[in-house]
């Protein structure tokens, strides 16, 4: 099939436009079709070799942790239970003990040193102070003590 230029001529110009525009079109095409296809190709083979690469240090880390030492968890010590007569001492005596739900109120008469000895005391048994009051008489002071259980 030959091109016959007279034939091409004889076109309306609007008609030679289309014409020269589709074959553009289509040269245009096929360059992108055959620029873009090694491209994807070689993310395709980028994707395969990083789920590779995924799935082997996956098992690498499976063999790491079967390796790892187990963890040992440490008991906590076993918090001693309250009981008021455990704040009976030489400096420090039991005035009164008012129960309540959850906890209750301590009156004892002390000596400022044991004061501050109290607090621990009370945390190690698992006790909340969440309000105290001192009172200065003679020789000693009167401490009062509202305690609550620490139900953590």
């Amino acid at each position: 099939m030959s091109f016959n230029l007279d034939t091409w001529l004889a076109l309306p110009p609007p008609v030679r436009v289309i014409c020269w525009l589709a074959s553009a079109l289509c040269g245009l095409s096929l360059v992108w079709w055959l620029s873009i296809r090694p491209i994807h190709n070689a993310q395709a083979h980028a994707v395969a070799q990083q789920m590779a690469q995924h799935s082997v240090r996956q098992a690498q880390w499976r063999k790491l942790r079967a390796l790892s030492l187990p963890v040992e968890h440490s008991p906590l010590p076993d918090a001693r239970r309250f009981s008021p007569l455990d704040f009976q001492a030489q400096d420090r005596q039991l005035i009164r003990w008012q129960p309540a739900p959850g906890g209750g109120e301590l009156v004892l008469e002390t000596r400022w040193q044991r004061v501050v000895e109290t607090f621990p005391l009370l945390a190690e048994r698992g006790m909340l102070i969440p309000a105290f009051s001192l009172v200065a008489s003679e020789e000693r002071l009167q401490f009062t003590l509202q305690l609550e259980h620490d139900n953590d």
